[in-house]
């Protein structure tokens, strides 16, 4: 093994022991963040190949292009969604299944 694979092994399981460790602060801030069924299924479709443009489209409900930059601006300050390989896309930082949100709670 060289170095190079023998740090991304020991990047991949300090994650894995941060995400089970912090859990529930991720879990609240989470939803916290996703109050609205719009931005759960903004944060759904960020997966680092959607543009804004791509994600405008497939949404329920109509939101311009901009906002959706602008949210991922917001959410990559929280941290949670991280650079795309793409350049100016993101991709969402966290698996909401794993964090057992599937759905907005309480429409805000």
């Amino acid at each position: 093994m060289d170095k190079y694979e023998e740090l991304t092994t020991m990047f991949a399981e300090f994650l894995t022991i941060y995400k089970f460790v912090n859990k529930k602060t991720i879990a609240d801030m989470l939803s916290a963040e996703l109050n609205k069924t719009q931005l759960l299924e903004i944060y759904q479709l960020t997966d680092g190949k959607n543009s804004t443009r791509d994600i405008a489209t497939k949404l329920t409900q109509k939101c311009a292009h901009g906002t959706i930059a602008n949210i991922w601006k917001r959410w990559a300050l929280k941290g949670i969604v991280v650079p795309a390989e793409t350049k100016g896309r993101f991709k969402a930082a966290f698996n909401l299944e794993e964090y057992g949100i599937t759905e907005v709670k309480e429409e805000e």
